[in-house]
């Protein structure tokens, strides 16, 4: 520990834990124990600091046994920054360190993934992509590049489908960005990072709809795209190209056929109203579907949303 006398503005209460708290925040922890040791020797017993220098115990040890560079470190850290949330969670005056801490963090995280040369489709653990790295460092031009690479390889996971439209959002694309949350929707809603995700509307409508229709949690997760169409979050999704055509019309069909061996299922229900939305919005390219079936299919799902559909529409029209 430095000498007492050797400390810069000593005597100066404030600054000192301003020094120390910006130290922490930096994860310059050598010198954040050393600031923070003295304030504690040098002032009256201080509970916030006390909780800093338990952030700064925390992260020493859980860092220590940092692996080599490469994948390995990088999914390293991102447990340990996972483990740090739920610590901070438990904090009495600091329970919001970790997200003024999360630039600097993920900053590390970013500059091991350059030195690794790990590719946009690494990731950090189970529907954790590189590109969420960006996310957490503010930049979100990287983000949307490196994940948009990534789908180029897992072109059907929801998750990076949600993370990208987070990183749209922070950009300022809200637009954008509900596009790739509809698409996400379309693959697997509750497969979606809604803990953290970035469209404050979205979060609060998942959080009523159990209010509002008796769903559990899960459920309301499946019916939350179609309640955001209708609620006008969501726009039309335009299907056009051959390919995209004749994969979805391959998908509903496979799902009619499910929905119609099991009705009562809660899941497969809202996911054929879901995509007869989508249907309905491209009728004039489509082919071959009984249109007739599709909007059954819906009203058989849910009577009380198909009535909210149809004056959506009839709102749309107008």
């Amino acid at each position: 520990m430095a000498d007492k006398d050797e400390l810069p503005l000593f005597g100066d209460e404030y600054v000192l834990l301003n020094d120390a708290t910006n130290a922490l925040l930096d994860l310059r922890l050598d010198a954040a124990l050393v600031f923070l040791s003295n304030y504690r020797d040098l002032y009256k017993k201080n509970k916030d600091v006390e909780e800093k220098l338990a952030i700064v115990g925390f992260l020493q040890e859980q860092l220590a046994p940092e692996p080599p560079p490469g994948p390995d470190r990088v999914r390293f850290l991102f447990r340990v920054w996972r483990s740090f949330e739920s610590f901070c969670n438990e904090l009495t005056y600091n329970r919001a360190i970790a997200d003024k801490m999360r630039p600097s963090y993920f900053q590390r995280m970013a500059e091991v993934m350059k030195a690794s040369a790990l590719t946009d489709s690494f990731f950090l653990a189970d529907n954790i992509p590189a590109g969420y790295v960006y996310i957490q460092t503010g930049n979100y031009d990287e983000a949307i590049r490196s994940l948009r690479t990534c789908l180029l390889s897992v072109r059907d996971n929801a998750a990076v489908f949600g993370y990208l439209g987070d990183a749209y959002l922070a950009r300022g694309n809200k637009k954008t960005g509900r596009v790739f949350y509809f698409e996400a929707c379309l693959i697997s809603p509750c497969s979606v990072d809604w803990q953290n995700n970035r469209d404050e509307e979205l979060r609060k409508l998942r959080e009523s709809l159990p209010g509002e229709y008796g769903w559990t949690p899960s459920i309301s997760c499946e019916w939350l795209p179609a309640c955001a169409y209708i609620r006008g979050l969501f726009e039309p999704k335009a299907i056009r190209t051959t390919e995209e055509i004749d994969s979805f019309k391959e998908r509903y069909l496979k799902l009619q056929q499910a929905f119609r061996k099991d009705p009562s299922s809660a899941v497969l229900a809202a996911r054929i109203f879901t995509m007869g939305i989508v249907l309905c919005d491209n009728e004039p390219f489509l082919r071959g579907l009984d249109f007739a079936g599709v909007r059954e299919n819906m009203k058989s799902a849910s009577a009380a949303l198909f009535e909210e559909y149809t004056k959506e529409i009839d709102r749309q029209k107008k």
